[in-house]
């Protein structure tokens, strides 16, 4: 049986949405605006697609680890991804910077955990860089 996931999202004027987890049911903006014509108020979708992609990873990453008996103090991961200049302005590569500070860490276990991520357990990681290149950088920071 296959599984479904949901969301809904609704118009609340300008070029503003609200979009709601159908399994949460927490909301989070979405908002447009050109380049250089002011501030928003939420995300744009492709900021929101690399938030999904460093988060669905990092999960991964540290429940990974953790079960490698690893100790993850802190992560910070840092996603940027490079557009098309036409439309449509999708991503043509996308890096991902794992940034560990404090715990107990070693960079084996930390390349294993992301080579697994990447390859079988985070879903979005999967859809993602059959679209765009994904590159997987970390670094380990004293605490």
């Amino acid at each position: 049986m296959a599984l479904e996931s949901r969301a809904d999202i609704v118009f609340k004027g300008g070029m503003k949405f609200e979009g709601r987890s159908g399994r949460a049911g927490t909301a989070v903006t979405l908002d447009f605006a050109r380049e250089g014509a002011g501030t928003i108020d939420g995300y744009m979708p492709m900021e929101l697609l690399l938030t999904s992609l460093a988060g669905c990873s990092g999960q991964v990453t540290v429940g990974l680890l953790k079960r490698m008996g690893q100790e993850v103090n802190d992560l910070t991961i840092h996603a940027r991804g490079t557009k098309k200049e036409i439309h449509p302005a999708v991503f043509t590569s996308i890096e991902l910077e794992f940034e560990f500070r404090g715990g107990k860490l070693d960079a084996a276990s930390v390349e294993k955990a992301l080579a697994l991520s990447e390859d079988r357990y985070c879903p979005v990681w999967a859809m993602v860089k059959a679209a765009a290149p994904v590159r997987a950088t970390y670094r380990l920071l004293a605490g």
